[in-house]
């Protein structure tokens, strides 16, 4: 069987394009074997909470709309295009999600916006995300906003727990810790999570939370993932899923990226 190499989409919008704006998040992707770019924790949230649902074939994230038909929108709404230095932006949808159709054999397709409800006391981010309801309206494609409020609570304290404020990158990550971990997880199934890092600091005579702060530094990178909607502190190994292995060179060269940051 041939090795599944990454998809080869590119989000129009990058991590490192914006990182003076606060919380952004560099996540490798089980459905499409590459990093994904959220530039908050509520994009974070939304894509795993898509990331983890059966009936999704793929998530794209920053995804550009076609300019000359926002820019044809724009006109035909009178709403003033998004622009920067008096040059018309590209716009982008926060998400472009393809589902599996009820009857399996299918596709469908859908747009999502995800703001903070906050943001949508501003009138005029309320005419961007006009404009882009019409353009994705143009396509026949369902357009959803999502705020916040659209989020299970576990979900929301699960992201807290994996991203804290002042320290995305809870370690430095290691291959080496990588495959001992995984191993050891297949090996004691039964231990809640809590419970089976305290084991591996034991058995490795670490300081007490050593094993945990990997192990969280490995879901917060999606390169171990778990149902988002479930308590992480009842987390099982048995929930626990690790990157195929087909994906595990890629795996490498992202530590190491992640490593020199």
């Amino acid at each position: 069987m041939p090795i599944k190499k990454p998809q080869s989409y590119q989000p129009f919008v990058k991590v490192q394009d914006i990182s003076s704006l606060g919380r952004s998040h560099r996540v490798f992707g089980h459905k499409s074997g590459r990093t994904h770019h959220l530039l908050s924790d509520l994009e974070l949230s939304v894509f795993l909470l898509f990331e983890w649902n059966t009936n999704v074939v793929s998530i794209n994230e920053q995804f550009a709309l076609n300019l000359e038909e926002t820019l044809a929108l724009a006109t035909e709404a009178n709403i003033k295009h998004p622009s920067i230095r008096g040059k018309n932006k590209v716009m982008t949808s926060d998400f472009y999600i393809t589902l599996n159709a009820k009857n399996k054999a299918m596709t469908s397709q859908m747009a999502l916006q995800v703001k903070y409800a906050k943001d949508l006391d501003d009138p005029r981010t309320l005419e961007k995300i006009e404009l882009e309801r019409r353009f994705w309206q143009r396509k026949d494609v369902p357009f959803y906003l999502i705020t916040e409020n659209d989020i299970p609570k576990t979900v929301s304290t699960n992201i807290k727990w994996l991203y804290p404020a002042k320290n995305t990158y809870l370690t430095s990550l290691s291959w080496n810790e990588f495959e001992y971990y995984s191993k050891q997880l297949a090996q004691h199934t039964h231990l809640k999570l809590v419970d089976f890092c305290k084991k591996c600091d034991s058995a490795n005579e670490l300081e007490i939370g050593t094993s945990l702060s990997c192990m969280k530094a490995f879901l917060a990178h999606n390169y171990m993932s778990f149902d988002i909607t479930k308590d992480y502190r009842k987390l099982l190994c048995s929930d626990i899923s690790i990157v195929e292995q087909k994906y595990h060179n890629y795996i490498i060269e992202e530590m190491k990226l992640v490593a020199n940051q």
